[in-house]
């Protein structure tokens, strides 16, 4: 079993990461700080450089914004996928939607964190996460006081096949908008949005990083709405809704920089997410098939 971890040694060194200015996307940006030098339990400051929303409009994309009541989720942030829908009969085939099967995987997830190292767990999601190859796969994200871990949970054998550490004051970026190919890119549109989470420092990943399949050392994660939110009935629920992640995800990158890096500032980003894909048919029909996610398909379950 693989614990990534992020790639970052666990002691003082994690303080030595500095926030980078990204200049790949285009669109607003906000930077959250640690408040300073000397200043405990203050609010972190707020600065903005360019216009907030601009070429991101949320608000003219039909069924992009959901309500808030109780445990329902609040506004949309990230637009959703147009036309997309699961019946209650497709969600059943999902494993991580039968009966208490995601608390279930939480409680088994939440054994490979260390709590003196990560905290206590803040919230879960079961959320979509796009690889460096476009690949879609069900993940379940947890969020600690001090860290972020992504599984790879096999819903039908209840065990964790693989996990990675990402620690928040290592995060020097957080970006927020819709997805885009390149140029030249002959893939389909995805007309929908999400966010990514880095930690690179404005290196990118190297070309053996970024054209092996299975490379686990890339330096950012891409998430987007779990297919169950697209079910009439979970619209509006937290847990597959990458908003919520995102807004619990700011508050506690917010509060390890103000314990950790209170002189820095993390990046926040609102714009176009690039996905470098040109030409992939294999994550196509990946994607399509849902071979991300465990299901039931017609009685053969994988």
């Amino acid at each position: 079993m693989a614990d990534t971890q992020s790639r970052v040694p666990q002691d003082s060194h994690l303080e030595d990461d500095r926030a980078h200015v990204e200049g790949q996307f285009v669109g607003a940006t906000l930077q959250i700080g640690g408040g300073g030098p000397g200043v405990e339990g203050g609010e972190p400051d707020v600065k903005f450089a360019g216009v907030p929303g601009q070429g991101f409009n949320r608000q003219q994309r039909p069924g992009s914004v959901y309500g808030r009541q109780s445990v329902k989720s609040t506004t949309s942030r990230t637009s959703v996928r147009p036309g997309l829908v699961k019946s209650e009969k497709l969600s059943q085939s999902y494993f991580s939607y039968k009966e208490t099967n995601f608390d279930k995987a939480v409680s088994i997830c939440e054994q490979k964190a260390k709590p003196e190292l990560d905290g206590k767990r803040v919230g879960a999601w079961l959320l979509t996460e796009i690889d460096h190859w476009d690949n879609e796969r069900e993940k379940i994200v947890l969020l600690f006081e001090n860290s972020v871990m992504t599984y790879k949970y096999h819903f039908i054998l209840n065990k964790v096949e693989e996990f990675k550490r990402i620690l928040l004051w290592v995060v020097d970026t957080v970006c927020i908008g819709d997805f885009k190919y390149p140029e030249k890119s002959i893939m389909p549109e995805r007309k929908h949005g999400g966010i990514q989470i880095r930690w690179n420092k404005g290196e990118e990943p190297s070309f053996a990083q970024r054209w092996n399949p299975w490379s686990t050392c890339i330096p950012f994660a891409t998430f987007c709405h779990h297919p169950l939110l697209y079910n009439p009935k979970e619209t509006e629920t937290v847990t597959y809704n990458v908003d919520e992640f995102y807004e619990s995800l700011i508050k506690g990158i917010s509060d390890a920089y103000k314990a950790k890096r209170p002189a820095e500032k993390v990046t926040i980003l609102e714009g176009p997410i690039m996905i470098t894909s040109y030409a992939s048919v294999s994550s196509m029909i990946f994607n399509q098939s849902g071979l991300g996610f465990y299901m039931d398909r017609n009685g053969i379950c994988f």
